[in-house]
């Protein structure tokens, strides 16, 4: 291979350093790591907020971008082409690694369209005030200049928390669903904790389910809850603004807040 590929780990793992089911308070996998098993079910790494998960939950991360731009003047000589060390001006006040497993977009100007995995960054006001330092798992393909306008996301698999309600069949009044609790989370200390999440595959989610529904043969599609943290049955062409997350697996009529063996198609 001629090409260089950086640091950035491009294949995916054959061995991990966390188990499926456990918890941990130390990081050991990197953030939004991919797990798949035999039988088709796939996982992903993900860190909780200091708040207690039950098992079967819908998560969620609300992920909105901290915008930057490149200071020419001061880092045209960092902000080159093949730098992996680059620095930026902020609107905010990012704390250490913030950042880390995150993603570093181009939104405007030169290089627009381009995205970096993001290593870590430093705290605000280093190397400068007002500026922090990014470091990237690969090489910048395209030197910066005072037109390039970025935006910054943490991980989505950072600080994730229970998927709010949707009111009303609103899409809009929670996230996007990126998986679900296999087991509870606890977080006794209270810190944030590692775990897999569910994304694919047979699942156990926790349901929120009208009067009567279930046994219908449209009426077997998987859409966020109108109670926190619950997948909602929709008939065929109903809700068409809320993401489809799977389909239930049981023929008899459902119970609502129990968990049922669903197909998982989160992502």
């Amino acid at each position: 291979m001629t090409d260089h590929i950086g640091d950035y780990m491009e294949q995916k793992p054959t061995m991990y350093h966390q188990g499926l089911y456990a918890q941990s308070t130390t990081k050991k996998q990197r953030l939004g790591t991919i797990r798949e098993l035999d039988d088709g079910r796939k996982f992903v790494y993900c860190v909780s907020t200091a708040a207690n998960l039950v098992a079967g939950v819908c998560l969620s991360k609300a992920v909105a971008p901290q915008d930057a731009t490149v200071v020419l003047a001061t880092d045209g000589a960092v902000d080159v082409l093949g730098a992996r060390k680059v620095t930026v001006t902020l609107t905010g006040t990012p704390t250490l690694n913030l950042y880390e497993d995150g993603w570093l977009c181009i939104k405007a100007g030169t290089n627009i369209g381009a995205m970096y995995k993001i290593r870590g960054n430093t705290a605000d006001d280093v190397p400068a005030s007002g500026r922090c330092t990014f470091y990237l798992y690969d090489e910048l393909d395209t030197a910066w200049i005072a037109n390039t306008t970025i935006g910054l996301y943490e991980s989505p698999y950072k600080s994730v928390l229970i998927n709010p309600a949707v009111a009303n069949g609103d899409a809009t009044t929670a996230e996007r669903i990126l998986g679900i609790a296999p087991r509870a989370v606890y977080n006794a200390t209270p810190v944030a904790v590692y775990f897999w999440a569910q994304t694919w595959g047979l699942g156990n989610p926790l349901l929120d389910v009208p009067a009567a529904a279930g046994n219908e043969a449209d009426e077997k599609f998987l859409i966020a809850g109108i109670t926190a943290g619950t997948l909602n049955l929709s008939a065929a062409g109903a809700e068409p603004d809320q993401p489809r997350y799977g389909y239930i697996i049981e023929n008899g009529d459902l119970t609502d807040d129990e968990n049922s063996l669903c197909f998982l198609q989160i992502s």
